[in-house]
């Protein structure tokens, strides 16, 4: 739940008005502070002690909502720790309050005489509750799409739909990899389980909130060690789009955690028992990506299944003898005339496929001389009786190249 998302709750639609900070809405409510304790009003730095962010914090005490300097004091330390909003009784908010607040974009609500804090409190309460609760739900919808061998597409579809997903649309599966992430966290001296828990919940948020921004108010999310996936629907985001979102994920998330972070996206598909494969598509594009050094022009670490290339179809091929027979049929000539006399014919030849044909460009690409260039291809030709003036023949041959590469890599 979000500040917004108060403006939206009904028993509190006559009690609480936003005064301020309005740019803030999208801050994530973690839980209540009330801040009318002693403590608040003698010492400085108690109020730190108390707040660890996310908070709404609700301040009712003239003593301390009249007095400009520490009440403007008590938002800036607030803001350090991250608070979600501030919560402040009517006719008790300064000027200079309202534009604090509009500065750091922080909500900052009103409340009537007439809304009882004991209620409020029990509103919100029972609101992040539920929410927690229906994350769960949507956690365990997902886990049993992505990881149970059966199960009902209907129920599923049917108990996603309660919670505001559909299904039935077309699904895109994305994984976020976090290098080295949980023996970094294991590794800080403040490292318990429940750190390790708050930081899942907070990238998880980290993640919602930006789709949240684009429009996306439901989406399902998992987090498994050092994975977690999301799943939305194909039609809500172009691909430039969703690159520019996940940059931005990606952004937040290293900055805060200082972890690496690549994201793989999979194709999207129709059906939901398809979303396990899109899964397993997002997983597969990071791990070749980084093996295939498929990544060297790609300066956000987001990889799409579909710039695979010739790559997604071999992928596709479990038999290894398969593989390896076909670009032995090839390539092994080549491979065999290399070992035994120091040449270069197989660098020479996938060069020139590289190059399109072109013996001028392969040979400035090979820093050769073009005679070089000459005595290789006949040479070349000789092993392989290869034609190059037939298409198809070229493309076999750089179908049994990509083999090679995801053959040697892969091991």
């Amino acid at each position: 739940m979000n500040c917004e998302d108060l403006l939206d709750i009904v028993q509190l639609k006559k009690g609480l008005k936003l005064i301020a900070g309005d740019c803030g809405l999208k801050r994530d409510i973690r839980w209540l502070y009330f801040a009318d304790c002693i403590q608040c009003l003698n010492d400085d730095d108690n109020i730190r002690e108390y707040i660890h962010g996310g908070e709404l914090v609700i301040i009712t005490n003239e003593t301390l909502t009249g007095n400009e300097e520490r009440i403007l004091e008590i938002i800036k330390i607030a803001e350090e720790k991250s608070i979600a909003g501030i919560v402040i009784n009517q006719n008790q908010i300064l000027d200079s309050v309202k534009e604090l607040c509009n500065i750091l974009e922080i909500p900052l609500f009103e409340a009537s005489l007439d809304l009882h804090f004991i209620d409020f409190s029990q509103i919100i309460c029972k609101e992040l509750v539920e929410e927690e609760s229906n994350e769960n739900s949507i956690e365990r919808i997902l886990s049993t799409v992505l990881f149970e061998e059966r199960f009902s597409s209907e129920t599923i579809i049917e108990q996603a739909q309660y919670y505001g997903i559909n299904l039935k649309r077309n699904q895109v599966t994305i994984v976020f990899k976090m290098d080295n992430f949980s023996k970094n966290i294991e590794n800080n001296n403040n490292f318990q389980n429940s750190y390790y828990y708050d930081i899942n919940e907070n990238i998880k948020k980290m993640i919602k909130k930006e789709f949240s921004s684009y429009g996306l108010r439901h989406i399902m999310i998992l987090i498994q060690n050092e994975f977690a996936v999301a799943v939305i629907p194909k039609e809500m985001f172009s691909e430039d789009l969703l690159t520019v979102i996940l940059k931005n994920i990606i952004k937040n998330i290293e900055m805060k955690y200082k972890v690496k972070i690549s994201v793989g996206v999979g194709d999207s598909y129709n059906y939901i028992d398809e979303i396990k494969t899109s899964y397993k598509e997002a997983k597969e594009t990071i791990k070749l990506s980084k093996i295939l050094n498929l990544d060297k022009n790609n300066d956000g670490n987001i990889y799409y299944y579909h710039n695979l290339g010739i790559y997604s179809f071999i992928t596709q091929i479990k038999n290894d003898k398969f593989l390896d027979d076909y670009k032995n049929r090839k390539l092994k000539l080549l491979e065999d005339s290399d070992k035994m006399q120091d040449s270069s014919l197989c660098e020479t030849l996938e060069a020139y496929l590289a190059n399109n044909c072109n013996a001028n460009a392969t040979a400035e690409s090979l820093f050769i001389h073009r005679n070089t260039m000459r005595y290789r291809m006949e040479k070349i030709k000789k092993l392989t009786n290869i034609d190059f003036n037939d298409i198809s023949l070229l493309l076999e041959f750089r179908l049994a190249f990509a083999i090679k590469k995801y053959r040697e890599n892969i091991k």
